[in-house]
């Protein structure tokens, strides 16, 4: 089982007049996400799922993978996937499936903590940085420091 956790596009800044949830992609962020997808498609064929945050900028983000990639499942979204969430929600979330490729959209610290818990027993430190992609492979169950990271690909590599 293949688990990709990707962190969302660049978002609106925070303001006073609009809550974090409604924060959207700016437009530099839609095209910066198009792009990396079409560059993840070289590499990855298909998703069986593609699961976000609730979101607006999360959402968005899975949006326009899903279309780069003509997947037409809907979209999930689940609370277990917000802002701060824990590792224990992804394996949960994760868990509740039987297919092999899920996609799920989210936000900082949450990947970095998940990635970490779901490679290591000892902990890692990781920069996760806007639009990144990462693949954590799974033998068997999905469970803590059990996957495997077989990569990392930063959303630079495609501008």
């Amino acid at each position: 089982m293949n688990l990709y956790l990707i962190r969302h596009g660049d978002a609106e800044p925070i303001s006073t007049s609009k809550s974090d949830f409604d924060r959207k992609l700016t437009p530099k962020g839609k095209e910066a996400i198009k792009k990396a997808s079409e560059g993840w498609k070289k590499i990855i064929t298909s998703f069986d799922i593609i699961a976000s945050s609730p979101l607006t900028r999360a959402v968005q983000t899975a949006e326009i993978i899903a279309s780069v990639y003509g997947h037409k499942e809907k979209i999930i979204t689940d609370k277990r996937l917000t802002s701060g969430c824990r590792p224990e929600d992804v394996i949960d979330f994760v868990k509740s499936f039987d297919e092999d490729e899920i996609v799920i959209v989210g936000h900082e610290p949450d990947l970095s903590k998940s990635l970490s818990a779901l490679v290591s027993s000892n902990g890692m430190l990781t920069e996760f940085k806007r639009g990144s992609i990462v693949k954590i492979n799974f033998e068997g169950r999905v469970r803590q420091g059990a996957g495997t990271l077989e990569f990392l690909i930063p959303l630079e590599l495609f501008k």
